[in-house]
C-alpha cells in the first residue's frame, strides 16, 4: 500500500509496523484465542496489496489485510485461506463496527468479480487511545436490534485489542512487537519520555543494520508528529545514545542529531558570552554577540519550520525564503504548523 495515501501519523506508523509479517505473526500468537492459533498454518501468512479503504477516507482509515492457509487438525496446511483484517483506532469511534462490515464486503465483492470462493474474514481493531473503548462491538449492539429480531439479523461482531487495558508486560513477547504497541500506547501520553530509551532499543533489537535505521527514522518521525511530551534535547540525546555513528545521512533521524548538535554549539557560545560579560567585556562585544544568538535563535526557528513541513508532507522551503521573516513571523509560522500536525494526529 501507498503510505504516501496516509497522511496521519498513526496510519504511517500502524502500516510501516504491520507490513512486517514476523509482527502480525507474534501479533497473532500473543492475543488471538488459542482454538484461533491452532486452526491456522502461521508459516503461510501473507500480507495482502489490496486496501479497501475508499479514496476519500485515507486520512482518517486504515487497513492491513493478510492470507494464511487453515490447518487441520494435525498442523498440516489446507488450500482454503482466510484472511485478517488489521484496522487501528487513536480514538473511540461510533462507527467502527460499519466501517469494517464495509471491508469484508468489499473483500468479498472483490472475490466474486474473480469468481473467486468467499473466504472467512477475521477482522482485529488495535486500539490505543487515552481511554478505554465505549463503541459498540456488534453489529446489533450498533443498530439496537430488538430481541425478537435477533434471529433474523445480520450478525457481525469484531474482537479488539484495547492497549491501555494491557499491562506493558503483557503486551507482548517479540521485542519488536512489544516496542510498537508501546509506542503506539503512549504516542500522546507524558509516560513515554521516561520509558523512551528502554522502548526504542527493543525496537532496533536483533535487527540488521540496515532494519535499525528504517526503523529508528520511522519511531522518530511517529514520536515528532504525535507526542508534543518530549523534549527536543531528550529525543535527540536518547538516538545518540542508540545509534552512535549510525545514522542515515539525510533521515528524520539525522536531522534531529544535526539540530541537537546546533543547539549545543549554541547553548556553549551562550555560556562563553555570559563568562564574558561576568569578566567585563566591552559593550561593543556583548553587542555582537546578542546578535549572533539572535541569528541563532532565528536559524532554530527555521529549521524547526522545515521538518514540521517534512513531518506534514508539505514542500519544504528553502532558507532563503525566510530572509525578509521577523522572529516573531516564524514563530507564528511554527504555531501554524504545529496546530496542522496536532489536527492531522487526532484522526
Amino acid at each position: 500500500m501507498d503510505d504516501s495515501h496516509l497522511p496521519s501519523p498513526h496510519n504511517n506508523f500502524f502500516h510501516f509496523a504491520f507490513s512486517h509479517a514476523s509482527a502480525v505473526r507474534s501479533l497473532i500468537e500473543s492475543h488471538l484465542p488459542s482454538s484461533v492459533i491452532h486452526s491456522l498454518d502461521l508459516d503461510s501468512l501473507q500480507l495482502q496489496k489490496d486496501s479497501f479503504v475508499d479514496d476519500h477516507l485515507r486520512e482518517s482509515y486504515s487497513d492491513l489485510l493478510y492470507s494464511v492457509a487453515w490447518a487441520d487438525e494435525k498442523g498440516h496446511s489446507r488450500t482454503a485461506r482466510i484472511y485478517l483484517l488489521l484496522e487501528h483506532k487513536s480514538q473511540i469511534d461510533q462507527m467502527t463496527c460499519l466501517q469494517l462490515l464495509r471491508y469484508v464486503v468489499r473483500i468479498w465483492e472483490q472475490q466474486h468479480r474473480n469468481d473467486q470462493p468467499l473466504c472467512p474474514v477475521f477482522p482485529l481493531v488495535i486500539y490505543h487511545g487515552e481511554s478505554p473503548w465505549t463503541a459498540p462491538r456488534t453489529l446489533d449492539e450498533l443498530l439496537g436490534t430488538p430481541n425478537a429480531l435477533l434471529p433474523y439479523s445480520v450478525r457481525f461482531t469484531f474482537p479488539i485489542l484495547d492497549l491501555c487495558e494491557i499491562p506493558d508486560d503483557k503486551l507482548a513477547k517479540d521485542p519488536f512487537l512489544q516496542s510498537v504497541l508501546s509506542l503506539l500506547k503512549y504516542s500522546r501520553r507524558k509516560e513515554l519520555v521516561d520509558r523512551l530509551e528502554s522502548i526504542l532499543r527493543r525496537l532496533l533489537f536483533n535487527a540488521t543494520l540496515d532494519a535499525q535505521l528504517a526503523r529508528m527514522n520511522a519511531a522518530v518521525f511517529y514520536i515528532l508528529a504525535s507526542n508534543p511530551n518530549i523534549p527536543m534535547s531528550t529525543l535527540t540525546m536518547t538516538v545518540q545514545n542508540i545509534l552512535p555513528s549510525r545514522i542515515e545521512p539525510g533521515s528524520i533521524a539525522d536531522q534531529l542529531l544535526k539540530q541537537g548538535r546546533q543547539e549545543g554549539r549554541q547553548e556553549g557560545r551562550q555560556e562563553g558570552r555570559q563568562e564574558g560579560r561576568q569578566e567585563g567585556r566591552q559593550e561593543g562585544h556583548r553587542e555582537g554577540r546578542e546578535d549572533g544568538r539572535q541569528e541563532g535563535i532565528i536559524q532554530g526557528e527555521i529549521r524547526l519550520i522545515q521538518t514540521l513541513q517534512k513531518i506534514l508532507g508539505t514542500p519544504v522551503s528553502e532558507v532563503s525564503n525566510f530572509n525578509n521573516h521577523s522572529l516573531e513571523q516564524l514563530k507564528a509560522l511554527t504555531q501554524e504548523l504545529q496546530s496542522q500536525a496536532e489536527q492531522r494526529n487526532q484522526s
